[in-house]
């Protein structure tokens, strides 16, 4: 890959610019080795995350675990990269309704950090990190957000029914691929959880810690953070109830089927003693 020598000013101190970003999921781990093994092309400045310069001036941020940021990319670059991504394997889904955009503007007095845009003073690699990093990790709540809902959405014809009958009204195969969906959900989504740590670069400087701080408070990621490990805690509660109920219903079923056989076995004994000889024929 042609590597770009490693300087952290991205832009001559004082110049002033804005960068429009816009930040993508795609529903899977991207392999960051892999995609600089493939597209050799694309000069890097700093991996893990994988930072890009695809173009002068223009800048492509990708996390791990899905988050792909865009800094000042004309639309084409934006599909261009979109594409090669959906080319690694297991990579072909981009989830289109977590897409988020953002305004940072370079060369302002001092940094801040507003409800649409972004103030920061000088053009680093660090600051972009950052930015970029809290953005990605936004979207890609977007998207666990989206899909724990849908899977609570799976539990409530379970749950209602459940309150209004008081048992179980769905077949048995139907309750176990809600359970397996939800259970599915949740693994994705711890999985991806695990990621959403303090850049590393926080921990080498104040004024980053703080614009860092900053963007995690402005895009209330701690409380939606929260807010869907309560959900997830809920989703396996309701799936360990259900695994319950399902098992207590499988067996009364096969009580009802020993009460049935005995109940057969009685009959057949009744039976010969009744007519040992056989059932009598009218005459």
């Amino acid at each position: 890959m042609n590597q770009i020598p490693r300087i952290r000013l991205l832009l001559p101190e004082g110049e002033e610019r804005e960068f429009r970003l816009q930040a993508d999921y795609f529903v899977a781990h991207i392999d960051l080795k892999s995609f600089c093994a493939a597209f050799p092309d694309h000069p890097t400045l700093g991996t893990n995350p994988l930072v890009l310069q695809p173009q002068p001036g223009s800048f492509v941020f990708m996390a791990r675990f899905g988050g792909v940021v865009f800094w000042n990319c004309q639309e084409a670059l934006i599909r261009q990269v979109h594409a090669e991504l959906k080319s690694l394997k297991g990579l072909n889904q981009l989830e289109e309704r977590a897409r988020d955009t953002l305004k940072v503007k370079v060369g302002t007095p001092e940094d801040f950090v507003g409800f649409s845009e972004v103030h920061i003073r000088e053009f680093t690699l660090e600051k972009l990190r950052i930015v970029s990093l809290t953005l990605a990790q936004s979207v890609a709540l977007d998207h666990f957000e989206d899909a724990v809902s849908q899977a609570m959405a799976r539990f409530q014809p379970v749950v209602r029914a459940l309150s209004h009958e008081g048992k179980l009204l769905l077949p048995h195969r139907e309750v176990l691929r809600i359970i397996g969906f939800a259970l599915e959900v949740r693994a994705a989504v711890l999985d991806s959880l695990t990621l959403f740590d303090d850049p590393p670069e926080t921990w080498e400087s104040e004024s980053l810690a703080h614009l860092d701080s900053a963007l995690f408070s402005q895009f209330d990621l701690a409380e939606r953070l929260g807010a869907i490990r309560e959900k997830l805690g809920y989703l396996q509660d309701a799936g360990v109830t259900l695994l319950g109920l399902l098992d207590t219903r499988k067996s009364r079923r096969l009580e009802w089927i020993i009460i049935l056989l005995i109940f057969g076995e009685l009959v057949l004994l009744v039976w010969k003693d009744l007519w040992p000889s056989g059932f009598p024929l009218a005459r």
